[in-house]
């Protein structure tokens, strides 16, 4: 071996391989959107055969409500820190998000009995009210008190992405 390739025995990323990783992170949202359209149109021709309104409906408000709240991911990290309809675009992702859980946990809770149901309503609504204490209070103390400033902040950051810190 030559004194220039011992260098470089075990490459940890290369071109090739960052370009491969950016294809599969754009592809993999489309994958999973495609299997929620086809068990959801399973669900909603099962649901029709046996009658069942009340399922239809559900099952069709958490599919169109997943692509609204996709939306509303995509529209609040593009906005900049500081834009006044940042904190109207968290309003709707928790509203959005809280209505799904508490959709969910009716829909399961008649398959349970009544300590179970009292359980998971309750495990919903706590989950339900931590994301509203991390989305509003303590989104607006680590600003500094208001959910204007925003000094700190520099750029939103997608939720699936890994923050990376150099630090040396």
């Amino acid at each position: 071996m030559t004194a220039s390739s011992s260098l470089h025995l075990l490459p940890l990323t290369t071109s090739s391989f960052d370009e491969a990783l950016q294809k599969l992170k754009s592809v993999l949202p489309f994958f999973g959107f495609i299997n929620m359209t086809i068990s959801s149109m399973v669900t909603i021709y099962s649901a029709h055969r046996n009658n069942d309104t009340p399922t239809i409906v559900f099952v069709a408000f958490v599919y169109f409500g997943s692509f609204f709240l996709d939306y509303c991911f995509r529209l609040y990290h593009s906005l900049p820190p500081s834009s006044p309809s940042s904190h109207n675009i968290k309003v709707v992702i928790w509203v959005l998000i809280s209505s799904i859980m508490l959709g969910f946990a009716f829909e399961f809770s008649t398959f349970m009995g009544f300590l179970e149901s009292v359980f998971f309503f309750g495990l919903v609504i706590s989950g339900n009210s931590y994301l509203f204490y991390v989305y509003f209070i303590w989104d607006s103390e680590k600003s500094g008190g208001s959910a204007g400033n925003s000094d700190d902040c520099c750029e939103r950051k997608p939720l699936t992405e890994a923050k990376v810190v150099d630090e040396v």
